[in-house]
């Protein structure tokens, strides 16, 4: 995702590091300071949830979905056409719940019998 200098401006941690520089860390979604995990008090304390593959078990996404005229559905702030905080600059006409026409193909018929599915 590459934001522009406004978006990364908005996204960026406030705090400092214990050097005096300003934290290069992005900033959590939620946090009202805008605040990285460290400086909002977020690390780690006593034992870790289980993990499956590289995501926590209990770790959900916390961003508010944009609903700029980027696209016809909500979707995450800044991706793709979506320059947020900013206006779009082109609009994908595809209407909110069409699917790829790969996902409308019965996938045993690429994959085999139940394989992954």
């Amino acid at each position: 995702m590459a934001y522009s200098l406004l978006a990364e401006a908005r996204r960026r941690c406030t705090g400092t590091r214990k050097d005096g520089e300003p934290c290069r860390a992005w900033a959590l979604w939620d946090d009202p300071l805008q605040r990285c995990m460290n400086h909002a008090g977020h690390t780690h304390h006593g034992p870790q949830a289980r993990r499956y593959g590289d995501h926590c078990a209990s770790s959900k996404t916390r961003y508010t979905p944009c609903r700029c005229a980027a696209y016809n559905w909500p979707h995450r702030p800044g991706g793709g056409l979506c320059r947020w905080p900013e206006e779009p600059l082109s609009q994908w006409t595809t209407p909110a719940g069409q699917h790829a026409t790969f996902r409308l193909v019965d996938r045993r018929k690429w994959y085999g019998h139940g394989y992954f599915w």
